[in-house]
């Protein structure tokens, strides 16, 4: 109940701090020309949510974290956990263990989007496979404050296996820290997966950065199909 009125009422009110302060953010960060930077002065971030279930048009964040990277070197993190509104998938549950028990007393995601905007403001989005979690968090941002983000992300599979390995393939998480040789401390949980994924990156992007003199080229190239 709280969150249908609270989304009513943000909908609805022009002069709403907190609306205000969303819009902007979103606008001036689609704006910002992140891809013009270096790989070295550029600030990552690598996101990964948890969800109610894998039908984008019904599922819910539940859990939501960024790991902020610059010049190699992990230097920050956002992680937390998010009352959905509703009944989680069970068989969801049994991937990622949270039960509707861990998130009730959780805050609902449109108190959770403005504080998640502000870490990632500055940042190029990357994560694992990050078109579902970008596609999730795009339709919470939709749904909630009527406004996306625009910037383009990096996938870490595709700078594997476009730029180092040069095969077309699709290679899960578990692959490359087998591969980089990274632990992960709370697989399949946000943070857990995203600190893992950000290792990963870091020792990915020190193999290909003599290669590319901003993250534009990085992004461009990761993209192309090889022939």
């Amino acid at each position: 109940m709280f969150e249908k009125l609270f989304k009513k009422k943000m909908f609805f009110s022009g002069k709403d701090p907190v609306v205000n302060y969303v819009l902007k953010v979103c606008s001036d960060y689609n704006k910002a020309n992140l891809m013009g930077r270096t790989l070295f002065e550029t600030e990552f971030c690598v996101i990964d949510t948890e969800t109610t279930g894998l039908d984008i048009a019904t599922a819910k964040i539940i859990n939501l974290a960024a790991v902020k990277i610059k010049n190699f070197k992990i230097i920050d993190y956002y992680n937390v956990f998010i009352n959905p509104g509703m009944e989680i998938d069970r068989e969801s549950i049994k991937w990622h263990g949270i039960t509707d028990d861990m998130v009730k007393d959780k805050p609902y995601i449109i108190e959770v989007l403005p504080e998640f905007l502000k870490f990632i403001r500055r940042s190029v989005i990357v994560g694992h496979h990050i078109k579902f979690d970008m596609d999730m968090i795009c339709k919470e941002l939709n749904e909630t404050f009527n406004c996306t983000i625009k910037q383009k992300y990096i996938d870490t599979m595709f700078v594997y296996t476009k730029l180092i390995a040069r095969k077309n393939d699709h290679v899960g998480l578990d692959f490359l820290l087998d591969l980089y040789k990274v632990k992960c401390n709370g697989r399949h949980t946000a943070l857990g997966d995203a600190m893992a994924t950000a290792e990963v990156f870091t020792k990915m992007i020190m193999q290909v950065s003599e290669n590319f003199s901003s993250v534009r080229e990085l992004y461009e190239k990761h993209q192309e199909q090889l022939q």
